[in-house]
């Protein structure tokens, strides 16, 4: 199973580096659901030894019935109870829309989005998260550090010493607010005593590094212990906020997935409304979807890779 679906991946993206987005996004939604029985396999160990076998898409989204490229942000997906996606979710120990999710809301978390967001996706961003390690530490604490908005620790304490301690206690207050929309970042502390400024590294006008820390056990390695907080995503690691009800950390994997099958369906039995919605003269969301269906086919195999070292790992480790 494991090679076979991997040949089928690999053909079905190859393929469809040689057509236009018109047909595109059938090619590597199958493409990425192929390799994701590859995933499956690769993580048939003793926990798995009965869902390693996908059946159906697992996924579906609401009827087309009013769509537009104007709001096609607009359109909803969710889980099907059981099926691929469900399955996958379950092994990734990832979030897995029970519950009906807009399409602009996932979107959003694909990191390639900035640059060209869908009219009217979602405003949370995932962030980058990295090792912040020192001399001499420690060894039962992990230190990382995480970009936030700028715009939490803009706030300045007044002078007075007693004010001060007030504004810096809302500051962390308005982080740990923050950064509880990121699941994978649960239990964090920050490395200085209350009523006082949160450790920084960097600053720009936008974000702001901070450094968080978490207990961790000293015979487990500071790296095996950042990717329970982050999942590995091109050259970078990344924490992704809650998304819809589960509050499982979202799985980058699936949230491709998910984005595919969504434009697959659409350029399937949707025909005239998907032309119209890759039309660069007149549609708003030509741009955004040809950038993402092009990012996707440099992304998939990198990120199909390294979700399968992941499952294998984890299964190794729990074997």
């Amino acid at each position: 199973m494991f090679g076979a679906a991997l040949e089928q991946a690999e053909q079905l993206f190859i393929a469809a580096k040689s057509v236009t987005p018109a047909a595109s996004p059938v090619l590597l939604f199958y493409g990425l659901s192929q390799a994701g029985r590859a995933v499956a396999a690769a993580a048939a160990g003793k926990e798995n030894v009965a869902r390693w076998q996908l059946k159906g898409h697992g996924i579906t989204n609401a009827d087309a019935a009013g769509l537009s490229p104007a709001n096609l942000s607009t359109l909803t997906v969710q889980n099907n109870g059981s099926g691929s996606f469900t399955q996958l979710a379950d092994i990734l120990r990832a979030a897995s829309l029970p519950t009906p999710v807009a399409l602009g809301e996932i979107w959003c978390l694909l990191p390639e989005s900035v640059h060209f967001p869908l009219p009217g996706m979602g405003s949370l961003r995932p962030e980058y998260i990295q090792l912040a390690s020192y001399g001499i530490r420690d060894e039962s604490k992990l230190l990382a550090s995480v970009y936030v908005p700028s715009a939490l620790l803009e706030q300045r304490p007044d002078p007075d010493p007693l004010a001060a301690v007030v504004g810096w206690d809302q500051q962390r207050a308005a982080v740990r607010e923050y950064l509880a929309k990121f699941p994978s970042l649960e239990g964090f502390n920050f490395t200085t005593p209350n009523g006082q400024r949160i450790e920084v590294r960097g600053h720009s006008s936008t974000t702001t590094e901070i450094v968080i820390q978490w207990e961790k056990p000293p015979d487990r390695t500071d790296r095996d212990e950042l990717l329970r907080h982050a999942v590995g995503y091109r050259s970078a690691h990344l924490t992704f906020p809650a998304i819809g009800s589960d509050k499982r950390p979202p799985h980058p994997l699936l949230l491709w997935w998910a984005v595919l099958f969504a434009l697959s369906k659409l350029a399937r039995y949707e025909p005239s409304m998907w032309a119209t919605t890759i039309s660069v003269n007149s549609s708003p969301a030509a741009a955004a979807v040809e950038h993402i269906l092009r990012e996707s086919m440099a992304i998939l195999p990198e990120l199909i890779h390294r979700t399968i070292f992941e499952v294998a790992t984890e299964r190794d480790r729990d074997s």
